[in-house]
Parts: structure tokens; sequence; C-alpha cells
């Protein structure tokens, strides 16, 4: 309509249409087009609502000052409602897009347990993935295995000889054990020299240590799978660093070598190291620094983390010719098969992204920049551009910080946090049920109190978790939500009609909800784009908001005409719909009572 009566195109047309703040649509057409013909922006509006008519789908088009406002009819209406009914949950749904995503998380050391500054990083990847997937696009689910590093030497130089009976789930174990073992590393040199020969091996491969230090690392991710597990977070792959070095990595330092994204240098501290040269654009970027050129590769040939994450990259965007072999490694809740990378593996397909999305905390901002660098100097400039770094603050409890290597996180896994937080649920449950049916409402309700906790706040700012914030029920909170959802369940299970969206004139309050619900296809679209799970927080808090007052104002059980009794009934369904919905794209599961 708009494109027809200005002669934009229908993408310009549609670029300038929001929810309106007097209409219930609003569009600043007239703005772009008062640049273009040098008009006054209110008078161009006038002029293009006039020409505007109002149809089936309108009460009336008027321009208030720049702005071109929508006034939907009661049919619109109907017909919102109509369409959540009939999608159910492919509502708010994308287009299927081309390409593949993968997305890495939460690559955690496979030496102790998952703490909750861990679980951030996985909550925001999982839901980064969940609203990718339904926005369209195909996602691969990633998770980094760093088997060579040093920490995973010292823990299994410790269960070589210093502690090799696991008590209790392992992860937790071996996170205990390491805490002991460097402190160890710090206070005793031949701990030093023995952990370092024990990389050695590790590094070199094709030795029972290096094979003890795969079985060790592959025992301690189980582990902490049966936390990724009853997150319900999962995962397609995971890729183990052993098998990039032995797989892949000759052929990328040869790729970075033949370039001249890289140099050797001949003198100085670097001599005889293939190093970025970086210099004044990333200081201006990141501050003045000693030395902003990174090295890649060692003199002798070994690569440093990033030289490793540039090579897996290239990998990960098919730009390399050694592929990857896998086998299964663990069956997931969700009957999916999680694999494993491993030497003479079958082709299973992975990698080949047309573009990839990093979870990892934002001090890893600088080489990660390295990364994109890299790649745009080795003339990738699409896979640069499409490689991005989903960074994230800390996370803590009120005056508590964590540290593996110190052993802060002790008491503090996210184990412990999901145990703690069933228990305050189970406290709280007033239904009349039996103890099974409690225990997995506990759970439910637990576990979305956590999740929304960490994904209410943008990635770029610090959590302090608060139970009295998490399991408050009066509003922005997790149970607030799945209390709304309930809310929901139990009107439609006690109403006499079946929903049924008739022909009837919508009253405020019902027509500010409809239009709520009608937001969730845009809201999946921005979050999707900017890789932000936040905006479907607020906007799962805003339904619940819309919907107290719907169900406050506009009587639907004992509403006395039908029509108006069935068509509420209907607004109630389709809130239970987009609600339930967007919680999936937080990973928050919905209780049928609570």
């Amino acid at each position: 309509m708009l494109a027809g009566a200005t002669g934009a195109s229908k993408e310009e047309a549609l670029a300038t249409i929001e929810p309106g703040k007097v209409g219930d649509i609003s569009s600043r057409l007239a703005f772009t087009l008062a640049k273009e013909k040098k008009e006054n922006p209110a008078k161009l509006a006038a002029d293009i609502s006039k020409k505007l008519n109002a149809s089936s789908s309108f009460d009336k088009i008027e321009a208030m000052g720049p702005y071109i406002n929508f006034y939907l009819s009661d049919k619109a209406f109907s017909s919102i409602l109509s369409d959540i009914i009939e999608k159910k949950e492919k509502y708010g749904s994308g287009r299927k897009k081309k390409g593949k995503v993968i997305i890495e998380f939460p690559s955690v050391n496979p030496n102790k347990p998952w703490h909750i500054g861990h679980l951030r990083n996985a909550l925001l990847g999982d839901s980064v993935a969940r609203v990718l997937e339904f926005d369209g696009f195909a996602v691969e689910r990633m998770d980094y295995i760093d088997d060579l590093g040093l920490q995973v030497a010292q823990s299994l130089w410790g269960f070589l000889n210093y502690d090799s009976n696991p008590n209790g789930k392992f992860d937790t174990w071996l996170g205990h054990q390491y805490v002991g073992i460097a402190k160890k590393f710090e206070e005793d040199k031949s701990v030093v020299e023995g952990v370092r020969e024990t990389l050695k091996h590790m590094e070199e491969g094709g030795n029972e240590i290096a094979r003890a230090g795969r079985e060790l690392a592959e025992k301690c991710v189980a582990g902490q799978y049966q936390t990724s597990f009853e997150f319900g977070i999962y995962h397609d792959v995971l890729v183990f660093e052993s098998d990039i070095m032995r797989t892949i990595f000759s052929e990328g330092v040869a790729q970075i070598r033949e370039n001249k994204a890289v140099v050797l240098e001949s003198e100085g501290k670097n001599a005889g190291c293939w190093v970025v040269k970086l210099g004044e654009e990333f200081e201006k970027e990141f501050g003045k620094m000693e030395n902003p050129d990174k090295v890649l590769i060692r003199s002798d040939g070994t690569a440093v983390y990033t030289g490793k994450d540039v090579i897996f990259h290239l990998w990960k965007f098919g730009k390399l010719k050694n592929k990857f072999g896998y086998s299964p490694f663990i069956v997931q809740p969700n009957g999916k098969t999680a694999y494993k990378t491993v030497p003479g593996g079958a082709d299973m397909g992975f990698g080949s992204a047309t573009s990839a999305i990093n979870v990892i905390g934002v001090e890893q901002k600088y080489p990660q920049r390295v990364i994109v660098e890299v790649l745009r100097r080795l003339k990738y400039d699409g896979e640069a551009s499409n490689l991005h770094h989903l960074s994230y603050e800390h996370v803590g409890l009120p005056d508590e910080k964590f540290s593996g290597r110190k052993g802060t996180w002790v008491g503090f896994t996210a184990d412990e946090l999901l145990a703690e937080a069933k228990t305050r649920v189970m406290e709280k449950i007033k239904v009349d049920a039996e103890p099974e049916e409690k225990t997995a409402i506990a759970k439910i309700v637990g576990a979305g109190a956590i999740k929304y906790s960490f994904l209410r706040t943008s990635s770029d700012k610090r959590i302090t978790f608060k139970w009295e914030d998490a399991l408050n029920m009066e509003g922005d909170s997790g149970p607030y939500l799945q209390y709304a959802y309930v809310r929901t369940r139990g009107i439609l299970g006690k109403a006499q009609d079946k929903p049924s969206v008739e022909s009837v004139a919508f009253g405020k309050e019902e027509r500010a909800l409809i239009k709520r619900l009608a937001m969730l296809r845009d809201i999946v679209a921005r979050s999707a784009k900017e890789r932000a799970p936040h905006h479907i927080t607020q906007y799962a808090l805003d339904i619940s908001a819309d919907f107290s007052s719907f169900y406050t104002n506009c009587p639907v059980l004992v509403a006395e005409d039908a029509k108006v009794r069935k068509t509420r009934l209907a607004i109630t369904q389709a809130t239970g719909i987009a609600l339930k919905n967007a919680l999936n794209l937080l990973g928050i599961d919905c209780p049928q009572r609570m």
C-alpha cells in the first residue's frame, strides 16, 4: 500500500514500519522520502496519508507530524489471532535461510565442573542457537575441547602420580583435584617439571600418556554434559584440540605462511616467529599497547593459542582440504547423538559454515579480533565479516568472584546452583500433587528461574545473581512468566466453550495484548540479527503484563456474550502459544501447573 502510493520499493516501505505510539502501526517513510525530495516531512506525511485508502485491515489512516499512523480494524485483530492459533509452535518463526551457522560454546576446560560463569556461556549459546534456528537458519552447535592445555596436563599429572581414585561426579572430583595440583605447581619445582614433561607427551601424541590425557578429558566432558543435560543444553559435535593438531594444523600453518597475512621476523625477541603486524589500527581500537603485533607461530614451529584458533576457523569456513573423522560421543536426552572428532573416524559433514559465532568472555576480545583481521589478510573478507564474537561479562554472587585455579568456584557450581533452586522452589510449591510431580515442577521452575536471570541482561553487562530476584513471583522472573503460561492453561481448562475467533468489537486491553502477540516475529528477527536473547526475555515479560491487564479488565469465563467469551478464550489460547514459543527460545520449559 505504502509502496504503491509513494513510488518507494516494498522493502523501503516495510523498513519504516514500527509499532505506533498513537496508531496501531506507524511509518517513518516520510522522513526517508523528505531527504530525497527535499520536502517538509510533515507535509509529505499528510500528502501520503490522503492517497491511502482505509481497507478491511484498517479503520483509518492519518498523519501526525512526520508519521503516518494506521489504525487496525477488528477484522485485522481477528486475523492476527487466527494466524497464531493456526501456526501454534511455528508462530513467530522465519523462513528457511541459506547456509549454515556454527555456534561454538561453552568450551570449558576439560578438568573441572561448570561454575556459574561457564553456565552463562552455555545458556547464552543455547538460546542464541534456538533463536537462529527459529529464525530459519541451519545451526551447528559445536563444543571446542582444549585437551592439550596446561590445566589438563596438570590434572593428568595429578591423576597419574597423585590421586587416581575418583569419587562422585567425575568432573567435580577432577576439579577439586586440580585445585590441589595447581597449588603444588606453584610451590614445587619437581611438580612443574613433571607437568611440563606430561604436556610434552600429550602434544607429541601416539603414546600412553597422550591416550590417558584424551581419556581423562572425555570422562570430564561426559561429567560436564550431565550438567548440560539438566539444563536442556545439547550439542552436535565436539572438536578436540589434539585432533586439530594432528589433522589440520600443518595444512593451516602452510596456508598462513604462504600469504602476506603474517611475516617472518628476522630479529628482536620475535626472531624466527610468524607474526601479524597490527600496528596503529589496533591501538586505536584497544588503546596503547606495548606491542600490538601478535605472534601466531613460534620459532620452533608450534602455534600459540590464537594461531591454532586461526587454523580452526579456516576449517570452520571450509578453507582447508583436510577433514576430521567422527565417532559417537554420547546419546543425549533429546534423542540426538553428539559426535566427537577422532583419528580415522567417519565423515559426518560438520564444518564448512557460512557464518560462525564464538561465545567467549569479553576478556578474549583482542584475540578474537586478531582472528578476524588474519582472515581479512588471507583475502577471506566474507568469512571475516561473518565471524562474530559474542562476548559476555562475568557473573557472580554478591561479593563472590570465581577462579578455576584457586578453587573459589567450590560451592558455586552449576550443579549446586540448580540443586539450590530446586530446594527453594519445592518450599514454595502449594499445588496439591504427588511428590514425583512436585519434584518435576521444582526442576522446571528452578531451571527456568536461573535461565531467565542469566538471559534477561544484555551479554555485555555483568550479572550478580540473587535468589530474591530469580524467584520473584511479582514480575521480571522466570517463574512469573511460567505462571502466566500456566494461568492461560488453567483458564482454558475451566472453559465450557471452545476458543473461537468470532466477529466482535475488540476493547482497549484486548487490542493491546493482540498487538503485543503480533510482534513475536519481529522480536525473533531482531534477536537473531543482534544475537541477543534479552530481547526475548523483555518481550515475554511484556506479554505477561499485557495478559494480566487483559484478564483483569476483560472477563473471560463469565463473559455474558457467547461470541465475546469464545473470542476471549481464543485470545487466551494465542497468548499461551506466543508465550510458550518465546520461553522455548530461552530454553525455559512450561509446567502444566505450579
